[in-house]
């Protein structure tokens, strides 16, 4: 069976693409992320971009790495800007933004890979996204309110809280594409 298409007997094939509703939406996450770069030096926003044309090739390669390599690009940016401003608030959204363009992207990756682009998840798409970006809004506050209590932190201390949130977050994601890779060969063990 061709990927995309019919095979021999006329068959529709399953399009092994990321899921429209969550790359849009990730997509979009990962764009503020970019956009709270654009406080910091020219280095910032360089890294932003660079790490947005890299996320976007993930999306529409369906490529967890290509995801992953992009989101950890457009951090840096948020790092770099973050250590050379003195407002924390465009560090901490950009931070949720970069970390919610993440899990979406690889959310729409891995069910576009189980169940295909044609699928109706619609509704499985806007639960996640919508419980994705609530958590990340709440971690967010929660870590603006740790800082504001804290007293006059430098923002320094902010980034690399982040920083070691990001590492944790990937780290979890590795974790989950390792047992997604289990899971797909015992399903073609059992076939």
């Amino acid at each position: 069976m061709t990927e995309g298409g019919a095979d021999g007997e006329g068959r529709a094939g399953v399009t092994r693409r990321p899921t429209v509703l969550l790359s849009i939406a990730a997509a979009v996450a990962a764009s503020v992320g970019v956009l709270s770069t654009a406080v910091g030096p020219s280095s910032a926003i360089t890294f932003g971009a660079v790490g947005a044309v890299i996320f976007a090739v993930g999306l529409v390669r369906s490529r967890r790495s290509a995801l992953d390599a992009g989101a950890l690009v457009i951090f840096a940016g948020i790092v770099v800007g973050g250590l050379e401003q003195t407002a924390v608030e465009p560090t901490v959204i950009g931070t949720v933004a970069v970390v919610v363009a993440w899990d979406l992207g690889h959310s729409g990756v891995a069910l576009g890979d189980q169940l295909g682009r044609e699928a109706r998840t619609r509704r499985l798409e806007t639960v996640h996204a919508v419980s994705s970006l609530l958590i990340g809004l709440f971690a967010g506050m929660v870590g603006y309110a740790m800082y504001v209590a804290g007293g006059s932190q430098p923002v320094a201390a902010a980034v690399l809280l982040l920083l070691a949130a990001i590492l944790l977050v990937v780290g979890l994601g590795r974790r989950r594409d390792r047992s997604a890779i289990g899971n797909r060969s015992n399903r073609s063990r059992n076939r």
